[in-house]
């Protein structure tokens, strides 16, 4: 029988896809803003970059972490 918490966790699947599409938004948006770090006059706030690369290693870790398992994989704690 489910426990009540259970009830309302997404499934890594789903998690895994929300990081997917939050690390291209955020990879994106950094791509975007490289150039204009190197014109002259860029008025780009560094903890503004800072915050995009931390976003997008944070959407990556998350990504790996909660990538679903293959269908033939065999679980370590399945003892």
């Amino acid at each position: 029988m489910d426990r009540p918490g259970d009830r309302w966790s997404p499934s890594p699947t789903a998690l895994s896809a929300a990081c997917i599409a939050g690390l291209a938004l955020s990879a994106g948006v950094l791509v975007l803003l490289l150039p204009a770090v190197f014109q002259s006059g860029a008025q780009i706030h560094p903890l503004a970059l800072v915050g995009l690369v931390v976003l997008s290693a944070a959407f990556a870790a998350g990504a790996r972490y909660w990538r679903p398992r293959a269908p033939g994989q065999i679980s370590a704690d399945a003892d």
